[in-house]
């Protein structure tokens, strides 16, 4: 996604308080034209219930994510993630957490704080194992594990 249009879906969530934001890319998109990180301005619309940055090239998942409280959806497949900080799991009412095609070699055991996750996708990552305190996820009902290193 070309910059301009980058910021022009940032202006048009931010005018309209939209719930959603979709920073995604197309698998066919060049590299140079990807995210690198995630726009600080985004961390602001605490109003956001679904975020979308699929096909990027984010490394990192900043502290700052804790501010979208109303975060229910999250989407970050085929990015270059190879950890989630702790600082996730403050986001109490995420229900939906997609992380395919990443690099993440293990979860934090506090993921159990995400008391509301129904749904967790991890798989084509590098997980060797899984902590044991993911059994205490009451609420999940789909987890996808293919394709790691379990």
């Amino acid at each position: 996604m070309k910059p301009e249009e980058v910021r022009r879906r940032i202006a048009e969530c931010k005018e309209q308080r939209l719930i959603e934001l979709d920073l995604s890319n197309e698998y066919d998109t060049p590299n140079e034209e990807k995210l690198t990180a995630i726009p600080a301005e985004v961390f602001d619309f605490v109003w956001l219930e679904k975020l979308y940055l699929r096909n990027n090239q984010l490394s990192e998942l900043p502290d700052s994510i804790t501010r979208l409280q109303n975060l229910s959806q999250l989407d970050l497949r085929n990015n270059q993630l190879s950890e989630l900080p702790d600082s996730i799991t403050r986001l109490q009412n995420l229900s939906q957490l997609y992380l395919r095609n990443n690099q993440l070699s293990e979860l934090p055991d506090s993921i159990t704080r995400l008391q509301n996750l129904s749904q967790l996708y991890l798989s084509y990552n590098q997980l060797s194992e899984l902590p044991d305190s993911i059994t205490r996820l009451q609420n999940l009902s789909q987890l996808d594990l293919r394709n790691n290193q379990l």
